[in-house]
């Protein structure tokens, strides 16, 4: 069982895991969860108030908890009235300094999608990974092939990296390449700073179809793989990104991917060069169901 939760993509991924055959629940209850997160008094209140109460399938012997807005109130409580179970904690996101050993409880079990994380901080590693219910749309998209005028597309926030990303936007334009940035901007409004809403994931995957080059940039490119290299994999697409852990994936075809800064080609010399099949066997690995295996 998953617990995820996160104010923006909840509702954007979260029925990608219920689709999936994954039982996957908020970890806290509306407004008194998220108060309990941020408040020393409503803290000292029962558990059972703001935590919901999990659900397993038959079998389930674990229970992974997403390190967005997790609280170690939250893993205590799992600790505590879950002692048959495994307690995951799942670093999604890439790590600033060592802080989990300083809060995480004792007992719970810390592992993450970055083997430079892994490796300075002492975790265990698992890969990123795509979501089931996808796996046969994508099998029908990689039929189409690319198209003879390629279109590229980058979704996401847009953590101190438009600027770059619009500098690539021109350069791939002047390579005749079609650019669509859908980039979810954060402004200052009169009560602070706001995000503009998220495209549901099912609007993202149309435009992955559409599309024939995925652009991926993390402002630090030592991180673990993102979703848009899932997306390329699966369905088919061409990548360019700055990621340095994508060089030493079993899947890294140098026809498919194009890294930032470490490749000696020219982007016209990349997109002209025609897609290279990766395995199946390969591509599977990466699923939803196989990733939740490797936890054993």
């Amino acid at each position: 069982m998953i617990y995820y939760f996160d104010i923006h993509r909840t509702k954007v991924l979260g029925p990608m895991f219920r689709k999936s055959g994954v039982i996957q629940k908020n970890p806290i209850r509306g407004l008194l969860g998220m108060l309990a997160l941020h408040d020393k008094y409503i803290y000292r209140l029962p558990s059972f108030l703001f935590y919901p109460r999990p659900v397993f399938k038959n079998g389930d012997d674990k229970i992974i908890v997403f390190d967005t807005y997790s609280s170690r109130r939250l893993l205590e409580w799992l600790c505590d009235t879950q002692k048959d179970k495994r307690i995951i904690y799942w670093c999604w996101n890439s790590l600033k300094r060592d802080s989990l050993r300083g809060w995480v409880p004792k007992g719970v079990e810390l592992w993450s999608f970055s083997k430079y994380d892994c490796d300075k901080y002492d975790l265990r590693y698992n890969t990123q990974f795509f979501f089931d219910c996808l796996a046969r749309e994508a099998a029908e998209c990689r039929k189409h092939g690319l198209s003879q005028h390629p279109r590229a597309l980058f979704v996401g926030r847009d953590k101190d990296r438009l600027s770059t990303l619009e500098e690539l936007r021109e350069t791939l334009e002047k390579e005749g390449v079609e650019v669509d940035l859908r980039i979810t901007r954060r402004f200052q409004g009169r009560l602070g700073f706001y995000r503009e809403k998220l495209i549901p994931y099912r609007k993202v995957i149309d435009l992955v179809k559409k599309s024939d080059i995925l652009l991926d940039y993390s402002t630090n490119p030592e991180t673990g793989l993102s979703l848009r290299a899932m997306e390329a994999l699966f369905f088919g697409k061409k990548l360019i990104t700055n990621n340095l852990e994508i060089l030493e994936s079993d899947f890294y075809r140098p026809a498919n991917i194009y890294v930032l800064d470490r490749d000696k080609r020219s982007l016209r010399e990349f997109i002209d060069c025609p897609l290279d099949p990766v395995d199946s066997e390969i591509r599977d690995k990466y699923l939803l169901s196989n990733w939740l295996k490797r936890f054993d």
